[in-house]
This record gives C-alpha cells, structure tokens and sequence, in this order.
C-alpha cells in the first residue's frame, strides 16, 4: 500500500528510520536552542524561528513522503519533558492558521492564538492536508505515544460529543523511536496519554496543504519559506 492508499484508508501511515542517528542527533541540538529562546514548551511558527527547520519542512526527505502539490503551512515544536508532562483529550485538529480574520462563509469559528488568527475552514480543506510528525525522541506507549482511531477521519467534522462517543478500543498507539515519521490527516481522532515512564520527547509537527484549497480572500500564516 502506498501513502496515498494508506492515508485514504486509515488516516495514518508510519514511516521508519527516515532520518539516522546522526542526523536526528543535529535536529536536537536546534531544537534545544530554539525551546530555550522561545523559553516554552511548545514553540509556533517554528519555521520563522529556523532556517535548519524552514529548510527541513520543504526537504525532498519530507515532500517525497507526500502527495504531490502540498507545501508547508504551520510548523510547532513540541518539547515535552518529565516536567512537561501533560495527557491531551481525544480530539480533531480542526484550525488553520491565517494571516488575518475575514468572515467568509463555510470559515468559522475563529480564534486567536499567540496574537495570531485561527480559524477552522471546511471539512474539504481539512482532508486534502497532511501532517508530519517528525520523532527526535523515542515515543513508546509508556512515554506517551500517540493514539488514533483509525478510519475515523472519513467521518468528517465532528463535534465535541461526538468525538469523545468514539469506541476508544479501536485505539492504535503509534509507537514511534528517533527519526521515525508519522503521517496523519488532521481529521482523523487522537490523543495522548500522560506518560507513565517520562522521557524527552521532542516532536516536530509540519502540516502540509495545497494552495489552491484555502479560500483566495486568505492567506496562510506561515508563507514559503
């Protein structure tokens, strides 16, 4: 089965060893360097922070594990540590981030996040993105690797209820070790549990979208690197 299959069929794809040691080894030293200026865990707008992670979003490494004609729209860094240990609910990733707010139909709600307009587009948008989750720590099941159900993101949109009525047996955890990569559909229901055995566990997380998607009235945040 190829990407393309994979991510239609189940939402998610998990891709091995895609970087070596050494590799991932350098992407931890920016990582430390750019969690430490941003002094949080969680660090938006990665690729403005970076060059080496600008450059990395729009590698041939990265881009020839996608569907063509997706580029890279949002990039965060997320840091979590024994001390940054926090559990995260079943959820859809449902918010784009824009350049400005504007009231278009079929584009709502909004919000704002680190002075920055979010907005959820249409269930459309949503599924023709991909979302790269690039592993610099080993992420087993007892440190917090994330959960999904898979084919849930044929499901389209879902509101809160109807997210937490999702049969959590059919949860697959996505163990992942350093320079694995995981492919998923923001659509499709995750989460994460708290973890047991805390380790480091450094994730850069890319989504991906094509231009033509997003009404011509807006204009992604994060433009071309």
């Amino acid at each position: 089965m190829d990407v393309r299959d994979s991510l239609t069929a189940a939402g998610f794809r998990m891709c091995r060893g895609v970087f070596d040691l050494g590799e991932i080894e350098a992407l931890r030293v920016e990582a430390n360097a750019v969690a430490t200026a941003a002094g949080t865990a969680c660090v938006r707008h990665l690729r403005s922070r970076s060059k080496v992670f600008a450059e990395l979003s729009s590698s041939s490494r990265l881009l020839g594990l996608l569907p063509g004609g997706l580029r890279p729209v949002r990039s965060i860094l997320f840091d979590k540590t024994p001390d940054e240990n926090w559990p995260v609910a079943w959820h859809q990733d449902l918010t784009i981030a824009v350049a400005e707010e504007q009231e278009i139909p079929g584009y709502g709600p909004w919000s704002w996040k680190d002075g920055h307009a979010h907005v959820q587009p249409p269930a459309e948008l949503l599924a023709q993105m991909v979302t790269i989750r690039l592993h610099l720590d080993d992420t087993p099941a007892a440190n917090g690797a994330l959960r999904v159900i898979p084919g849930s993101h044929k499901r389209g949109k879902l509101s809160g209820d109807a997210v937490t009525q999702v049969d959590q047996g059919l949860a697959v955890a996505c163990e992942c070790y350093a320079g694995d990569v995981l492919l998923m559909s923001p659509l499709i229901i995750h989460s994460s549990r708290r973890s047991t055995k805390p380790m480091r566990r450094r994730v850069i997380h890319f989504e991906y979208a094509r231009e033509k998607d997003l009404d011509s009235r807006l204009r992604w945040l994060e433009t071309r690197a």
